[in-house]
């Protein structure tokens, strides 16, 4: 039995050596995990840079042949208006003139001691109605008037009249016209009406609120400004 017992330790001894031996070997590699294979990412689309909007074109600059124009036309209007005026106190003079020397004057020619001639001063002339100022409600008559176009034709006039805002033909009546005009500012009536109608007139009566005219018969009208 000390046989079995000698056996049993002599392999118990063995198999502690193998331990110690496994023991001191060096530790083996750890089983090497391989990693899953890299998915490469697909190359990335550059985005084209925003596209700016252009910036507004710059204000076109202004020739200064056209600011020289502007003012020429200006100059003009001022001219046109000027010699408008003055053609009217021309004509007004030379009517005066005219009636001055067609009217003797009471009592005839005199003989004065030192041999000259002297003459009575006609009384001054009433204020010309060419350019009273009519605003506001106004009643125009005129006559006589040859047929309806001519008529026609004065009330065109009469509502190209500048502030011309209401015009009415109250009656027609054996060649008399009464018309109802509201102006709706101050207007030299009887010297627009002359320049906007083709035909001619004398004026009777020019007060607020009221003008009558005496209508010439058409086609004997000079062109204007050089009417009466």
């Amino acid at each position: 039995m000390s046989g079995d017992v000698q056996q049993t330790l002599n392999e118990l001894e063995r198999k502690l050596r193998e331990l110690q031996a496994e023991l001191r070997a060096p530790a083996a590699d750890p089983p090497r995990v391989e990693e899953p294979p890299r998915v490469e990412e697909p190359p990335r689309v550059q985005e084209p840079p925003p596209v700016e909007e252009p910036p507004p074109p710059p204000a076109p600059a202004r020739n200064p042949l056209q600011d020289q124009l502007d003012e020429l036309l200006r100059f003009r209007d001022q001219l046109t208006e000027a010699a408008n005026r003055l053609v009217e106190d021309y004509t007004r003079l030379v009517e005066q003139l005219e009636r001055v020397a067609q009217t003797p004057p009471p009592g005839g020619w005199a003989s004065s001691a030192a041999g000259h001639l002297t003459f009575a001063v006609p009384p001054p002339e009433p204020p010309s109605s060419e350019g009273t100022l009519f605003s506001g409600p106004v009643v125009v008559e005129a006559a006589p008037f040859e047929d309806i176009g001519s008529l026609a034709a004065f009330e065109s006039a009469l509502r190209s009249v500048p502030h011309a805002e209401e015009l009415h033909v109250r009656s027609f009546d054996g060649g008399r016209a009464t018309f109802d005009l509201r102006l709706g500012g101050e207007t030299a009536l009887v010297f627009e009406l002359r320049r906007a109608s083709d035909q001619g007139f004398d004026v009777e009566q020019a007060e607020p609120g009221r003008l009558e005219l005496a209508m010439h018969p058409r086609g004997d009208l000079p062109p204007f400004p050089m009417r009466p």
